[in-house]
């Protein structure tokens, strides 16, 4: 144990200070400060893309993002409940600038003007894009100019300015990168492959134009036509996928290992999976809910009525264990005033540990890979593209079944062709899907005739695909959630008391740190919260708070829950999970009596 405590020690002191010197790995650390202003454009690299690593797709995936995303349900912390911490936002926001962007900017200034490094250059500048395009869209405007021009005093720059500097960095990266010049020797993303560099530039590039078309549609059209035009320069197959991996190495093991694993901690802050992502993926009998969610090691047990085997007149109960059940955002909270009975509650009484976890192998392991953008997702990202005529060889609908055969092929799971096939899934087509725990949502897609326009059925069914997809990538589907507002989600009905609301929608932003930018920027603070002037509603404070409306997200009303439907508990989430049949229970080789 000792020696797994200074690794822990070892760890901390890199994060901290992010002196790196690696060759092909990250765990070779050297911690002499005064060697650090010669470290080369690798050791420089290495260490930024570390403590992206470790921050975005560890701390913030796991405290906030993925619960906005409706990925976890019901876990516990301030973050999770839609609120926050001073000293973590302080903590959080001092990684973003000191050991991500300011060690990434070294390589920018020292090197610019070497013909010799102007591809790792562009890398360099691709990857602080990367980092802006999280801190504008979580927090709105923040420091840029002055950022990375090393000052101390920043000033604030609107989310246009930090979106037009970011996408024309793309652009001319996309544009300039020589597959044949110069190469990082020690490449933590791409192992050396430049041309993939170049797919990556323009691939995010798309991303961040549809992510910003609501706030800026002229600059958003202006890149995404441009993009579009030149396919072969984004991903081509999930081969080209873009991850941040961890390792087997104690050092440098995953943030959701070394929190959820090695260290077995409270029933109540380890990550279940939400309650509303596995209904949809039950709901069409998707094959990737096998890969994606670990099943319960202390299955319910329960009754369900199914066609006997043979026949489809003839109906049976049968008894067996469900071992495949989310977790309600909210745990078992309700709307004071709906006058539910909770002995009714199908889900009433069932200790958290028997809900489901994220598949360990994927999302659990030391060395697993945190994605930026895959293959399947670039897809998603054309089929929406190609609907707002920005171009494409393909038509919206092809591009949507191309992201799902590429989703298919990544998780490693056949029964693509019937999956397509399925009402709801079928381009074209509506289901009504099952009903969620309160009878108030349901799991199918959007009609025609509901109030929405054609394109916004269309694009209801590539963002729920993106949505099932992309799991763990929080961050893409909250930013994806707060543009289209079509993700079949409901709010937080248990969220942190502070909030002093009943219940709650995924936040718009995140406040700014009020400690650290309060003591030494306080005047700059202050300007840019002035300018964070528009709510969401009437109902909600404006300002630095976490519902003033950024620039990129969808106008819209949040839903009163108390006044909205007729609220029962129901039973769709457990009913017909295998099948209709008998023989659907017996070839999925589940174990069932009859009753």
């Amino acid at each position: 144990m000792k020696k797994k405590f200074t690794h822990r020690i070892v760890l901390f002191i890199f994060l901290l200070l992010v002196l790196v010197s690696c060759t092909d790995k990250f765990e070779e650390l050297n911690l002499n400060e005064g060697k650090f202003t010669e470290a080369s454009p690798e050791e420089l690299f290495t260490g930024s893309v570390l403590s992206t690593l470790n921050l975005v797709g560890g701390v913030l995936n796991d405290q906030m993002f993925n619960s906005y995303a409706s990925y976890y349900g019901g876990k516990g912390g301030q973050f999770n409940r839609f609120f926050y911490l001073d000293a973590n936002l302080d903590r959080y926001w001092r990684t973003f600038y000191v050991d991500i962007l300011k060690n990434n900017q070294l390589i920018i200034d020292a090197y610019s003007n070497d013909p010799a490094y102007a591809n790792r250059v562009h890398m360099a500048k691709i990857w602080r894009s990367y980092v802006f395009s999280i801190l504008v869209s979580t927090f709105g405007p923040v420091p840029y100019q002055d950022a990375i021009a090393g000052l101390r005093a920043t000033k604030y720059d609107s989310e246009e300015f930090i979106y037009r500097q970011i996408l024309a960095d793309l652009k001319n990266a996309g544009d300039n990168i020589n597959p044949d010049g110069d190469a990082l020797s020690q490449d933590p993303i791409f192992n050396g492959d430049v041309s993939k560099w170049v797919k990556f530039a323009n691939s995010l590039r798309l991303k961040i134009a549809l992510r910003i078309n609501k706030g800026f549609p002229n600059l958003a059209e202006l890149h995404g036509m441009d993009v579009m035009a030149n396919e072969s320069n984004m991903l081509s197959s999930n081969a080209d996928n873009v991850a941040m991996k961890w390792e087997d190495n104690a050092e440098n093991w995953s943030y959701n290992y070394q929190r959820y694993i090695f260290i077995q901690p409270s029933e109540d802050v380890l990550p279940y999976v939400n309650f509303h992502f596995l209904l949809n993926l039950k709901t069409y009998q998707d094959p990737r809910l096998f890969k994606i969610v670990e099943p319960s090691t202390n299955p319910i047990t329960v009754q369900d009525q199914v066609f006997a085997s043979g026949s489809k007149i003839q109906k049976i109960t049968v008894e067996y264990e469900l071992p495949y059940f989310g977790r309600p955002l909210g745990g078992n909270a309700v709307v004071e005033g709906w006058g539910l009975n909770g002995d009714a509650n199908p889900l009433a009484g069932i200790e958290t540990r028997r809900f489901c976890r994220p598949k360990t192998d994927l999302f659990m392991a030391p060395a697993m890979s945190y994605y930026i953008t895959t293959y399947a997702e670039v897809n998603f990202l054309k089929s929406e593209a190609k609907l707002k005529n920005w171009g494409g060889s393909k038509s919206a609908e092809q591009y949507y079944y191309d992201g799902i055969d590429a989703s298919f092929e990544q998780y490693g799971v056949t029964g693509t062709t019937e999956y397509k096939e399925k009402e709801g899934i079928k381009w074209g087509t509506t289901s009504s899907g099952d009903r969620g725990l309160f009878n108030l949502s349901d799991s199918g897609f959007n009609l025609p005739d509901s109030g929405i326009t054609e394109d916004e059925f269309k694009l209801d069914k590539i963002v729920r695909q993106r949505w099932l997809s992309s799991f763990n990538q929080g961050h893409d589907i909250w930013c994806l959630q707060k543009r289209t507002r079509l993700l079949p989600i409901i709010d937080h009905f248990g969220p942190d008391g502070a909030t002093g609301l009943e219940f709650a929608p995924i936040p718009e932003r995140m406040i700014y740190p009020p400690i650290i930018e309060g003591a030494t920027n306080n005047a700059n603070l202050q300007d840019a919260i002035s300018k964070l002037t528009e709510s969401v509603s009437p109902d909600f404070l404006s300002g630095n708070s976490l519902y003033s409306k950024l620039k990129i997200n969808k106008t819209y009303t949040p839903i009163d829950w108390a006044t909205y439907g007729t609220p029962t508990f129901t039973s769709d989430f457990i009913t017909n999970f295998y099948g209709d049949s008998e023989d659907d229970l017996i070839a999925a080789g589940v174990t069932y009596k009859i009753l």
